[in-house]
């Protein structure tokens, strides 16, 4: 999804849709990245979770990877008020997650807040697998996503919000993804077992924390 187009608003449509809560949702699990040394984030948007890792881990190299150019120049502008060093610690790419070349030594951090929900159960059956590929033995996949609620009382709500969401993105970037994809599924299958996870704003948003079921050598 190349949201250009929405960019410069999007911080702000956020906020008066949501308040806080996919902020909150993102940086959930941040604190859990404190040790990781290579960070892939993908579809990283405007920069607030790269400011927040960078901030949090002084370590940490990150790759960032969206497809909005306008996205990735917000991004670049958050990280240009940091120290110097922050600065050097970061890589933008502005390309498609099936056209990226990661770095040969792997990943120990994953991040993709609201980025799996832009794809097709059949187009993460090859995504998801894609980028478990380039993670080390030790990786954390941190993932940030709207969610069914399974309560009855709430299952109609959190379906009626998802859909309005889809038709929005329809129009304004072009989107053709109309529902959730399964993503957990598709995480489980390649290879990640569910370490944590968090449910928040009556069921509709999911943060969770994946690791490696059976860690490579």
């Amino acid at each position: 999804m190349n949201a250009d187009h929405l960019a410069p608003f999007y911080e702000f449509l956020e906020h008066i849709s949501f308040g806080r809560s996919l902020e909150r949702c993102r940086m959930t699990f941040l604190a859990r990245a404190a040790a990781s040394k290579r960070a892939l984030i993908c579809g990283g948007g405007d920069g607030r979770f790269l400011v927040s890792l960078l901030s949090a881990n002084p370590a940490v190299e990150v790759d960032y990877l969206d497809l909005s150019q306008k996205m990735a120049d917000l991004a670049e502008s958050r990280v240009a008020r940091l120290d110097r060093q922050s600065r050097k610690r970061v890589r933008f790419f502005v390309a498609d997650i099936r056209q990226f070349g990661p770095r040969p030594d792997g990943y120990d951090l994953i991040a993709t807040h609201f980025f799996l929900d832009c794809f097709s159960d059949a187009q993460l059956s090859a995504i998801v697998p894609r980028i478990a590929a380039w993670t080390t033995p030790s990786v954390l996949w941190l993932l940030s996503e709207f969610r069914e609620a399974r309560e009855s009382h709430r299952r109609l709500w959190t379906h009626s919000i998802i859909r309005s969401l889809y038709a929005a993105f329809r129009l304004t970037t072009g989107l053709q993804v109309q529902h959730l994809p399964d993503y957990s599924a598709a995480i489980a299958r390649a290879g990640f077992s569910l370490r944590d996870q968090q449910i928040s704003l009556a069921g509709l948003l999911s943060s969770s924390l994946w690791v490696n079921r059976v860690p490579r050598d």
